[in-house]
């Protein structure tokens, strides 16, 4: 009862603190470096403990094998956690014919700024709009747009804003 006990215990461990390094690199990349800092400091606290453990009795496969587990199952949780989260902006790009039902008034009337560019596509002209918003949401503006124009052509990305400001 005490390695299943011991087992769990680095598991658990192992699974939040790979979570919250996860989570922190994608802070990182998100140029969010004060909070990154906070969750590293609990982080690494924790990763003392979990690997205190394991040291304790090194050569038993079951504590290693519970803080190997914890570590991948810890990559998983944390990728959806900042899913969750939704840190950052994204692109949105919407293609469509000419012709169509424009997007951008929605949108626009929705809070959102959208600009408009005239394009050339394989069967004509095509409007594109490009809207940057926050990845939280994400999901309400392509409903929008689907309500409004089901056949566009959507694309999104990361937005990293750049400033030009020293």
């Amino acid at each position: 009862m005490d390695l299943f006990f011991s087992s769990l215990i680095i598991f658990l461990l192992r699974l939040a603190d790979q979570s919250l390094g996860t989570f922190r690199a994608l802070l990182v990349g998100k140029n969010r470096p004060i909070y990154a800092a906070l969750i590293g400091l609990i982080e690494s606290a924790i990763w003392i403990v979990a690997i205190s453990q394991v040291v304790k009795d090194i050569d038993d496969p079951v504590l290693i094998s519970a803080y190997a587990s914890g570590f991948a199952a810890g990559t998983i949780l944390g990728s959806y956690i900042e899913r969750i989260v939704g840190v950052g902006n994204v692109v949105v790009r919407v293609f469509c014919p000419a012709n169509s039902p424009s997007v951008a008034e929605t949108l626009r009337e929705n809070g959102h700024g959208v600009t408009v560019i005239d394009g050339e596509g394989k069967d004509g002209a095509v409007k594109i709009y490009l809207c940057v918003i926050a990845r939280q949401k994400l999901k309400s503006v392509l409903s929008t747009i689907e309500e409004i124009n089901p056949n566009a052509y959507i694309t999104t990305d990361m937005a990293n804003p750049t400033s030009l400001k020293k």
